[in-house]
């Protein structure tokens, strides 16, 4: 295959993500895409992405991986609600993402109604979603969500739960971690690793995290890796 193009927090930015593969000049027989997780919440076309990314997942040299917001979403499914972060919540952006499967959604007082339809209507993209995997690995990377423990004797030993949440423990281990390959993650919006309001692919030692921030208005980024292993990114404001 020509190149692996990666992309990550997509957040329901559907046009967005359809703009950039556009941009790349994305060949689904020639290239291998890696899609990094969180297709919900946020932007306003959540069910659109699911579906497209289900629909890509389906080709060969298409791999897709699911993040904690997928998750939050299913919990919220589930009735499984975080008590002290609710699911729908301006910070969560989940109230879009329900609101893209229903339309009709005000407010809680249509929470049963909303995931007995949505569980009925959409089991197809619901079960896509519980099935994502945790990472994907290949000669040269490790691609996750979030990260790896960077404590464990082996990464993948990691909790399912780092795999999608894990934060500064991880980014701490830059340059240190006894793995020979590189990590690429989104979950981390990159202007926080570069310390700057910097939102293209940050690049350290060992790690490349990806996460444009699209959903905090800011960009969506695809990661290119040559055959070479030479890395280039392209990037796109909100089309959404």
């Amino acid at each position: 295959m020509r190149r692996t193009i990666v992309i990550s927090d997509i957040h329901g930015y559907y046009q967005t993500f359809v703009a950039l593969l556009n941009m790349v000049q994305y060949n689904a027989i020639h290239d291998r895409l890696v899609l990094l997780g969180d297709y919900v919440d946020g932007g306003p076309s959540s069910l659109k992405v699911v579906q497209y990314v289900r629909g890509l997942a389906k080709l060969n040299g298409v791999s897709a991986i699911g993040g904690n917001h997928d998750d939050m979403f299913l919990n919220w499914l589930d009735d499984k609600d975080y008590i002290l972060s609710p699911y729908t919540s301006a910070r969560n952006g989940g109230m879009q993402t329900i609101r893209s499967f229903c339309p009709w959604y005000e407010d809680e007082s249509d929470d049963v109604k909303a995931r007995s339809f949505i569980k009925q209507k959409y089991a197809t993209d619901i079960h896509f979603l519980r099935n994502l995997k945790y990472f994907i690995e290949d000669q040269h990377h490790i691609y996750v969500h979030a990260g790896i423990d960077p404590q464990l004797s082996h990464w993948r030993h990691t909790s399912t739960k780092d795999y999608r949440w894990i934060r500064g423990k991880f980014h701490a281990h830059d340059g240190i971690l006894p793995i020979f390959k590189k990590i690429v993650f989104g979950h981390e919006v990159t202007a926080r690793l570069h310390h700057s309001k910097q939102f293209d692919p940050w690049f350290g030692k060992q790690m490349i995290g990806i996460d444009g921030g699209i959903k905090f208005g800011y960009q969506l980024n695809a990661l290119i890796i040559s055959e070479q292993q030479e890395y280039t990114y392209v990037s796109i404001e909100s089309k959404d």
